[in-house]
């Protein structure tokens, strides 16, 4: 195919969409030869096949086009059960009369040729060509130019790559095709979690392979900074409002993008307009040593320079003194300390360090009482009310400490699933708002909510630590990274913070004497271990090492845990390494939604010599009872159940 003119003609050609269907053929069903009268697109999107095109066979699998000639037949035979595919049929037009340029849309003419392409960004493809047939099956009028639109960005996408590769079939890294997407879509509201389902892969796997590239952090801090970026762009080259600028880069809250900026790229949006203006109007001074811009100065709208006003002959001259302006700012200083030397308390030799303070606050004349307490916490101390009333709850952990303290928080990090909840805990919290994931809450969402306490995760939410205390007083505590003995004194100082220090010292009193029955009823003589089937490797698992949570909780009760690691609460391990180790007792982490471990293994040779599957003492246990939901509550819903394993 010569190359060249394939893209020149669809820069002459005048593009018709004649037909988008979206096809699910499963392999019960017979394909018929389908005829085919116009060009066409045929992308797969799931499944394997041996698609024939005229007398051109094309061996397909997940994600590949193939481009067919006008007046072809289609003929399809499924490797797999299902085969899904798009296909988009068009007609080229004439917009000129050039002879040279018609002879190009004669049959068999370069526009006719038939070839396959593997997408470099094959998510990116898959998401124009969804906006295709989606504006297609829209009988709004409207919708016919974004279905042009979206048909010739899908054609640029195509063209693109034929040139810069020749159609090399290879697809790009998971990081360049979620960096690709960033760059196209950032002005959605995009997290990691929406991410990383566009990508098909889980958030934790996609923010390991960003730290692991050239890029070295997070999906998260990326799309921001390429965000700020684009902000800085609009500050300077427009005159949007702030609240106009945020939305177009993806935050609804002006506030908060101003709070991101300036913490991102070091001033203020005002700020930052205003110095990179001034550099720009520096450009066109007649000279450096003038002040005066060879552009009038009708288009100043306020003066932010120090300087002297003076009328001359009914209008406004701008002179510049740097001596005055040292003086004023000289005078203004000491006029300033001396104010806070009249102005500071005298110190008392009585006076103590109180946990609980009183600040004051001022709306106009009036002034009202604001009693706090400070609470210690693992990025440093924050004074929180005394009665805190509208609580926002970043952990599951912790959500079930605030319920059994009987506390209802407004706002909650569910992950979007309550149902993952403990029934008592959901039953108790029913009201509240979902602010998101735990991994990335909803910052917007809980602005609107207006609280006056956040109880956030240190692992988690450390890098937006900043951001949530601009919204209201934040504590911070391990829980996803938490052992037994964090837990017990993170519960503690939460019980602190939400006034309930006395219901707290009570709760925990109560579990340490359902703990020493637990002890007494179980066999101590024994060594377990916690496993999960990795999600991104088959016969491999994660490991909970004696760091984490439960693992810790095991080994509190008089268990001896399998698995010592100084740092990490999880090793990734194979079947192999499991035998080496080989505990009497193995408990398999078992997600809701997840097939059975030991229905999986069954087959497994190494997996079958593990002494805990031999005796019958592998169990699958709930992942979120016995992982996710890390409280001091939690432990009362698994203490029966370990009576039984380990009796």
């Amino acid at each position: 195919m010569n190359l060249d003119h394939y893209i020149k003609l669809w820069n002459q050609a005048s593009i018709q969409v004649i037909d988008v269907q979206h096809h699910l053929l499963t392999a019960k069903q017979l394909s018929p030869p389908y005829y085919v009268p116009e060009n066409g697109f045929l992308y797969t999107v799931r499944g394997n096949a041996l698609i024939t095109i005229d007398d051109k066979t094309y061996t397909t699998e997940r994600f590949h086009i193939i481009h067919s000639s006008t007046k072809s037949i289609f003929q399809i035979e499924l490797y797999d059960e299902l085969l899904e595919y798009y296909l988009i049929v068009y007609r080229p037009q004439l917009v000129t009369s050039s002879r040279s340029t018609r002879s190009l849309l004669e049959p068999h003419s370069v526009l006719d040729t038939a070839y396959e392409l593997k997408p470099h960004h094959p998510i990116l493809l898959y998401d124009k060509i969804k906006q295709l047939h989606h504006a297609w099956t829209d009988i709004h009028p409207l919708q016919q130019l974004q279905v042009r639109t979206s048909f010739l960005q899908m054609v640029y996408d195509i063209l693109e790559q034929l040139q810069t590769t020749g159609g090399e079939n290879a697809t790009t890294d998971l990081v360049s095709q979620a960096v690709r997407y960033i760059h196209e879509h950032y002005e959605l509201p995009l997290t990691i979690d929406s991410l990383a389902t566009i990508l098909e892969c889980s958030p934790r796997h996609l923010a390991r392979l960003f730290r692991n590239s050239d890029i070295g952090q997070s999906p998260s801090d990326y799309l921001i900074q390429f965000r700020m970026q684009k902000a800085s762009e609009l500050l300077i080259q427009t005159e949007l409002t702030l609240q106009d600028i945020a939305i177009n880069v993806g935050y609804q809250d002006g506030y908060y993008f101003s709070r991101m900026f300036k913490k991102y790229m070091g001033l203020s949006p005002i700020r930052y307009r205003q110095q990179h203006r001034q550099k720009v109007q520096s450009l066109n001074m007649t000279s450096t040593m003038s002040d005066f811009s060879i552009v009038g100065l009708a288009g100043h709208r306020y003066s932010d320079n120090d300087s002297q006003n003076y009328t001359v002959s009914g209008g406004s001259l701008i002179m510049h003194n740097p001596i005055r302006r040292s003086a004023v700012l000289m005078l203004l200083l000491s006029f300033t300390l001396l104010l806070g030397a009249c102005s500071a308390p005298a110190s008392s030799t009585g006076q103590t360090n109180e946990t609980n303070s009183t600040k004051q606050s001022a709306s106009g004349e009036h002034a009202t009482q604001v009693s706090t307490r400070t609470i210690t916490h693992d990025l440093g101390s924050t004074e929180v009310p005394d009665q805190p009333e509208r609580i926002v709850v970043l952990e599951q952990g912790f959500t079930q400490t605030v319920a059994e303290l009987e506390v209802k928080p407004v706002g909650v990090a569910d992950d979007n699933k309550p149902e993952r909840f403990p029934q008592d805990t959901l039953a108790y919290i029913e009201g509240y708002t979902s602010v998101g994931t735990r991994s990335e809450p909803n910052l917007e969402v809980i602005r609107t909510l207006q609280p006056d306490l956040i109880i956030a995760d240190t692992s988690r939410h450390s890098n937006v630590y900043e951001e949530l205390s601009a919204i209201a007083p934040t504590i911070v505590f391990k829980n996803d990274t938490a052992n037994y003995t964090d837990i017990m004194k993170s519960t503690q100082a939460i019980g602190e913070a939400l006034g309930k220090a006395d219901e707290t010292t009570a709760m925990l009193e109560e579990h340490q004497q359902q703990l020493e029955k637990l002890k007494q009823s179980i066999n101590s003589n024994q060594s377990v271990l916690i496993i999960a089937a990795d999600e991104e490797a088959s016969n491999s698992f994660q490991v909970r090492t004696d760091q984490a949570f439960h693992a810790s909780f095991l080994q509190t009760v008089g268990l001896n845990y399998a698995l010592t690691d100084a740092e990490e609460v999880s090793q990734l391990m194979t079947t192999e390494q499991l035998l080496a180790i080989d505990p009497d007792q193995l408990l398999i982490l078992i997600n809701e939604d997840d097939p059975s471990v030991l229905a999986g293994q069954q087959n497994n040779l190494l997996w079958n010599q593990l002494k805990a599957v031999q005796t019958g003492k592998a169990h699958e246990v709930e992942l979120a009872k016995w992982s996710r939901q890390r409280s001091i509550p939690a432990l009362t819903h698994i203490m029966n159940e370990a009576t039984t394993y380990f009796k």
